[in-house]
């Protein structure tokens, strides 16, 4: 091989490893995008007492599902297939996300601020004591979201329960995964509401 057949070789090769980085370059993943799950005064539950300084309500730490129990947002496909999509993301655990949305609308619905969602301290002792397991978060962009908790309601004093099963269901505005997060709040919103029925009902016994 003369010398200019192996200069030409290696400039052809410089070129190669050129390609391939800028063709690397172009393939990189998309940047990652962070959601939260955020209460809007429409997606409030509607007030069922009012109170200027109503009970301490602490609402402790969430169960999830392992399929949801992730910073990924999931959502349904085809058939049986679920989507786990690396670039959207939640911006919080899910677990402490959910929990806050809930004592927010039971806030908004007790006419009381004082509502705590784990891990925050109530500053005082708590006169309920709500606990929330999720059985699905089911979520299709577009089309529909579909949350079904379990929850109880223990009034501290003397153990009495209240305890449920809800659904809530929501359309998005949209395919977009903002449009998904806020139906996920306003799904939250009819579980809320029954939770507050629960402590209104324990209030007045």
């Amino acid at each position: 091989m003369t010398m200019k057949q192996s200069r030409s070789r290696a400039l052809a090769l410089v070129g190669a490893l050129v390609l391939a980085q800028f063709a690397a370059g172009c393939a990189s993943p998309p940047p990652e995008r962070f959601y939260r799950l955020a209460v809007a005064p429409s997606a409030a539950a509607q007030p069922v007492a009012s109170a200027s300084d109503g009970p301490v309500v602490t609402v402790g730490a969430v169960t999830l599902p392992a399929l949801v129990d992730r910073p990924q947002i999931v959502t349904l496909a085809a058939g049986s297939r679920v989507e786990v999509s690396e670039a959207h993301r939640w911006a919080e655990p899910l677990r402490f996300a959910l929990g806050r949305v809930v004592a927010e609308q039971l806030a908004a619905a007790l006419g009381t601020p004082l509502v705590y969602a784990y891990p925050q301290v109530a500053v005082a002792d708590p006169a309920f004591r709500v606990t929330l397991n999720v059985q699905r978060l089911d979520a299709t962009r577009g089309v529909a979201v579909d949350d079904e908790l379990l929850w109880t309601v223990r009034r501290v004093a003397d153990g009495q329960l209240r305890s449920g099963r809800s659904h809530g269901r929501a359309v998005p505005a949209d395919a977009s995964y903002d449009a998904l997060a806020a139906a996920h709040v306003e799904a939250l919103a009819a579980v809320s509401g029954d939770i507050a029925r629960a402590i209104g009902e324990l209030a007045t016994r």
